[in-house]
């Protein structure tokens, strides 16, 4: 199923939802015209002590190098996940939608985290600022598990890629005040609980497949393969989703716009994004009107 067919179902499945369908499709559609352009990548020098790994150096190739690829991974993560997600929200299949949009909004959240930290970066003119950050998002500790120390190829590994990543909390926290700005009260680290509750194999995640009928002694509960339908948390996905494209695909557009370049003295030229690429983003992509 491609997404606007998926989404052409919802609106028959769900007329009520025609408004946030709609605009997760121009969504879309403006995401997918957004470039995936080729750059460089320089080689980096890190320093390994005590279990800590920091770049020695970030200069403006490094910074290139790493706003490109936050992202381009953030735009192909989310589209590789969109489809799936409107396809289970329009079965419906809520635990699917839910844990496939928890790793969407993760995606968001990460692009808007490091959007957050190159603001402060180049508000200091500090680039060395973001030499852990940079570390943590290129590399992750997906091969840092312990139990596998010792053992090769991958305590080959280990070394260049254990470490402590990005505190995803910290990282929903940077969405929430990318997306609500001033008007920030944490609204989206709630929304995060609630799909992590959906992804962990806990008592929540498993209430819409359950069925109890009442006994004057207790309950009798019966759970089935199937889950219940439930339009409010069906709306709820929509509605999230919706935030996550909208705050994911602004923030990476954001990120490729900057531009670095060296000085005679060594130093950092930081270029934000221009006062149109701004608005562009402003309208297109967080669909915010240009005031």
């Amino acid at each position: 199923m491609r997404i606007d067919e998926g989404i052409a179902s919802l609106i028959r499945q769900r007329p009520d939802l025609a408004e946030t369908a709609e605009l997760i499709l121009r969504l879309r559609n403006e995401g997918e015209r957004l470039p995936l352009t080729p750059f460089a990548e320089p080689v980096s020098t890190m320093m390994i002590e005590k279990g800590k790994h920091e770049l020695l150096s970030v200069g403006p190739a490094d910074l290139t190098s790493w706003t490109r690829h936050i992202a381009a991974m953030t735009l192909c993560r989310m589209h590789c996940l969109e489809t799936p997600v409107i396809s289970n929200v329009v079965e419906p299949n809520i635990l699917a939608t839910m844990v496939l949009l928890r790793s969407h909004f993760e995606t968001a959240a990460l692009a808007t985290y490091c959007l957050q930290e190159l603001t402060k970066a180049a508000k200091n003119n500090d680039s060395m600022m973001l030499r852990e950050i940079i570390h943590k998002t290129l590399f992750g500790t997906a091969l840092a598990l312990k139990k596998h120390r010792g053992r090769e190829p991958v305590s080959a590994l280990l070394a260049m890629t254990e470490g402590n990543t990005i505190r995803i909390g910290h990282a929903v926290d940077a969405m929430d005040k990318y997306y609500y700005q001033a008007a920030a009260e944490g609204t989206l680290a709630i929304v995060y609980s609630l799909l992590c509750e959906y992804a962990h194999p806990n008592h929540r995640s498993a209430l819409d497949f359950m069925r109890s009928a009442e006994r004057p002694d207790g309950w009798i509960v019966t759970y089935e393969r199937d889950a219940a339908k439930n339009g409010e948390i069906q709306k709820s996905a929509l509605e999230t989703l919706l935030v996550s494209m909208r705050s994911g695909y602004s923030a990476a557009e954001m990120l490729r716009c900057w531009g670095f370049s060296g000085r005679d003295d060594g130093t950092i030229n930081w270029e934000p994004p221009t006062m149109s690429d701004g608005d562009r983003i402003l309208v297109d992509l967080l669909q915010r009107p240009n005031s």
